[in-house]
């Protein structure tokens, strides 16, 4: 008998890919743990890297939601926060970009999508459309301990004390020296994976305790 399904959805960073060196660890890890890994291509337009991951969720069960984990890197972490806020889900971000509006401008035109030959056409009012999303739903995890936070403190693309800040209640793993990449990534899984086990423990206690009554 097929016991429920776990699923870890990656919401990748900017002009990066389901192709990502993360989402390849992250699938290897879900091979490891029996989950289901899914991870999209977000290089699209604010609006609608929001409308496919909301429509993603919603379509989900309220139980489903309960075995559903978010990891977002960089500007995955904004719309990875907004999710788990949004829908209840716990998440762990790394290096979220919390601001990304700020940042538009300076990557505005054709860019090319990292490891790939692939392009994208990012516009001025892009800023705007986040700074809209995270008026309508805070890239902010509630409660705090919903998210674990993954951080470089030597962050060259964002200055890591901005989320560090921001998100002061919420768990965190500090990489002392790292990049915004995060090169030891990989070092943290076992403790990202431990992170979302803690919550499929709690719901197989509260189902177990449903059974009791």
């Amino acid at each position: 008998m097929t016991g429920p399904v776990t699923r870890l959805i990656y919401v990748h960073g900017f002009l990066s890919s389901p192709a990502s060196g993360k989402a390849q660890l992250l699938r290897g890890l879900c091979a490891a743990e029996g989950w289901t890994f899914e991870a999209p291509d977000l290089n699209l337009a604010p609006r609608d890297v929001d409308r496919l991951l909301s429509d993603r969720i919603a379509a989900l069960t309220p139980e489903e939601r309960k075995r559903t984990f978010i990891v977002g890197s960089s500007l995955g972490g904004f719309y990875g926060l907004r999710l788990a806020r949004r829908f209840g889900l716990a998440a762990a971000v790394v290096n979220p970009c919390l601001n990304p509006w700020d940042l538009i401008p300076g990557q505005t035109g054709e860019r090319q999508i990292y490891g790939t030959d692939r392009f994208v056409t990012v516009l001025p009012e892009y800023a705007d459309d986040l700074r809209a999303l995270a008026a309508e739903v805070p890239p902010a995890p509630d409660p705090a301990e919903s998210a674990l936070v993954l951080l470089s403190t030597e962050d060259e693309v964002l200055d890591w004390r901005l989320a560090d800040r921001a998100l002061a209640q919420c768990p965190k793993l500090i990489s002392t020296g790292d990049e915004h990449r995060m090169a030891r990534f990989e070092a943290y899984l076992p403790a990202v994976a431990g992170f979302f086990r803690g919550f499929l423990a709690e719901e197989a206690q509260g189902v177990s305790s449903d059974s009791a009554k």
